[in-house]
């Protein structure tokens, strides 16, 4: 009972909901990718906007250790969520997503998050690395179809590339593999965004994945002449560092 008012009242605190859900089903996308269905009554009212994300207890040893997954495909009839996990870095995140079973209870507090589709955009840029790929192809299957995006994931190898279903023209590198290199190692991302041709316009860069890189990609953005308020760059994790309590990565 402590746990669950705990968890009302960080909810109330953050102005969203607490959710009590049940796992449906894991599935494996690619061997980098795991979706974990989960249904529960909360789930029929959810205001949840592309790119927001639930905050889940993922220990139930720790009821307070959370992690933040986006919402990638929303159900509201059926009160189903599917949420797409990275398989890297071997934290408690991605031990509870490879070991959830079907019936197994959740915690969870959402939608969270304020990174959304820019209306005024016409251009869309999405870059970053495995960790923000549900994130990057919801909102880029939410850009309308007379609109452009701009595409460059990383991922491991081609057997990581995950179906999507984009309705505007798709232009960039698209996927990029880092092979051998460990997440977070000599991203591939620095050079695809120097060596990628930004279209006139009023455009928007949503950036995500560790946090030196997602740095690094934000300066070229600025140096390139796009403005702040039109740069959402969002470090997912830190190599090296697990990341805090709240899921999300240290900053110091």
């Amino acid at each position: 009972m402590a746990e669950r008012a705990e968890q009302e009242a960080l909810a109330a605190r953050l102005g969203v909901f607490a959710l009590e859900l049940t796992v449906e089903s894991g599935t494996d996308l690619t061997p980098a990718f795991r979706r974990l269905r989960l249904t529960g009554p909360g789930l029929a009212t959810l205001p949840a906007l592309p790119g927001h994300d639930l905050m889940v207890s993922v220990d139930p040893t720790r009821p307070s250790l959370r992690r933040r997954y986006t919402i990638r495909r929303l159900d509201a009839a059926a009160c189903a969520v599917d949420l797409h996990v990275a398989l890297h870095g071997g934290g408690p995140g991605m031990e509870w997503a490879k070991s959830a079973r079907p019936g197994d209870p959740v915690d969870a507090i959402g939608p969270r998050g304020k990174v959304t589709l820019d209306p005024e955009a016409e251009w869309h840029l999405f870059i970053g690395d495995d960790s923000f790929c549900p994130a990057a192809l919801v909102m880029a299957e939410a850009v309308p179809a007379d609109q452009l995006v701009l595409l460059a994931l990383e991922v491991g190898d081609e057997a990581d590339v995950v179906e999507h279903a984009i309705r505007a023209d798709v232009t960039g590198p698209g996927w990029l593999f880092r092979k051998e290199r460990a997440p977070g190692e000599d991203s591939p991302l620095p050079a695809a965004l120097a060596a990628l041709a930004l279209p006139e316009g009023t455009g928007h860069a949503y950036v995500g994945g560790e946090f030196r890189v997602v740095a690094a990609l934000r300066t070229q953005l600025l140096a390139r002449g796009l403005a702040e308020e039109r740069i959402n760059a969002k470090p997912y994790w830190r190599k090296g560092r697990e990341n805090a309590a709240n899921g999300e990565p240290e900053r110091s």
